[in-house]
């Protein structure tokens, strides 16, 4: 791999890395269903601004492709992304990030089938390491998360720390799956980085605030009304967007654009590192010396199928 590839990777890592933890900002003040409203704002306009200092060209669309990428954007960034926004709300950023990155293990097996890349044997040491990782956090007691102590006592605490566990790894699947069909979807429909995430932008938008006017009227209690909502807050969602969807997705884009999908996405998966460090001094959020070891075997086999 050249080494630009590599720092690229690392950039969308740290990327993905800090966008939780902004999400995780906001949801103080803000229920999960505020996120990705908010959040589309950020993506579209920095794609905007990308694209006319970039002189980019307007993409053609052609329906295939548009259906494709309606398709990419629903199941991975909205419906997986909803899913890991809930996950982080109830078991914090760091587990919800390390359980989630497992994502790459799924995106080596269906970019062998898809893109015809192999499959070597760190790569497979990486997947027993990061199975590993995943059984010790999810089996481990304890860790304090939201300030609520968690024990095997209480019932409730562990309910919802499994219910975190399930809809990160349910995140994990939606990205494993969509993952390698971002190239796909650059090959076929003729785009570059910038474009694809320029129309990605466009229909996420879209996709988003459909989904923001059917919940207002057809279970508007689990919304929050946004003029109610702290400028904190709002800004701290916006930057997600900019942050983890625009920036990190054209870095990524980049990325495979030139070099395998499965090679890239275990150095991009290393963000677990990256947010728990964040998590842990500015936010204060404990994980046992369990969750430590199963964050770290995470970290480990991401680091074992990028060699």
């Amino acid at each position: 791999m050249p080494v630009w590839g590599f720092l690229l990777s690392l950039a969308t890592a740290v990327c993905w890395a800090v966008s939780p933890i902004l999400m995780k900002v906001g949801m103080r003040r803000a229920g999960p269903n505020e996120v990705n409203p908010i959040r589309s704002f950020g993506f579209l306009l920095t794609m905007i601004v990308v694209m006319l200092v970039t002189g980019g060209v307007m993409p053609q669309v052609r329906i295939a492709a548009l259906l494709g990428l309606i398709l990419n954007v629903g199941t991975s960034t909205v419906l997986g992304d909803q899913l890991y926004i809930y996950s982080i709300n109830k078991i914090g950023a760091s587990l919800a990030v390390s359980v989630s990155n497992v994502y790459p293990l799924i995106t080596t097996f269906v970019s062998l089938l898809v893109l015809n890349e192999t499959i070597t044997p760190l790569i497979w040491v990486g997947t027993v390491l990061l199975i590993l990782g995943i059984i010790v956090i999810t089996h481990s007691p304890g860790g304090k998360h939201k300030g609520v102590e968690m024990s095997r006592k209480d019932k409730y605490a562990v309910r919802t720390v499994l219910t975190g566990f399930a809809l990160a790894l349910g995140a994990a699947l939606c990205y494993g799956v969509n993952t390698p069909f971002v190239k796909v979807l650059m090959i076929q429909g003729g785009w570059n980085p910038i474009q694809l995430y320029f129309l990605r932008s466009l229909v996420y938008i879209v996709l988003v605030w459909s989904l923001r006017g059917f919940e207002n009227l057809r279970i508007p209690h689990i919304l929050m009304p946004f003029h109610k909502m702290r400028p904190k807050t709002f800004w701290a969602f916006f930057a997600a967007g900019c942050v983890g969807l625009a920036l990190g997705g054209i870095f990524f884009g980049v990325c495979i654009e030139v070099l395998p999908v499965s090679v890239v996405t275990p150095i991009t998966s290393s963000s677990p590192f990256v947010t728990v460090l964040i998590s842990r001094f500015f936010y204060r959020e404990k994980l046992t010396k369990l969750q430590n070891i199963g964050v770290g075997l995470v970290i480990l086999g991401s680091i074992s199928v990028s060699l």
